[in-house]
């Protein structure tokens, strides 16, 4: 059995947002990686426009994310 392929998020291939019960990004994660993140309140034609780019097309997969530490 492969790490991660025991349904939890750990063996997807997206990235996971977690949000608090206002909607407000509380983390982001990649597999068991917590992501560091920004978040941007947009109006409602951009997000009209996001909405319908998820869905006209297939997104890639996401195989990896490259992270570096800086322990200073």
């Amino acid at each position: 059995m492969l790490y991660g392929h025991d349904g939890t998020i750990h063996g997807t291939k997206l990235v996971n947002v977690e949000v608090d019960k206002d909607g407000k990004v509380v983390s982001v994660w990649f597999r068991c990686c917590a992501l560091p993140f920004d978040q941007t309140v947009v109006d409602d034609e951009r997000a009209e426009e996001m909405r319908a780019m998820y869905g006209s097309r297939p997104m890639p997969e996401l195989l990896a994310v490259d992270v570096s530490v800086d322990n200073q």
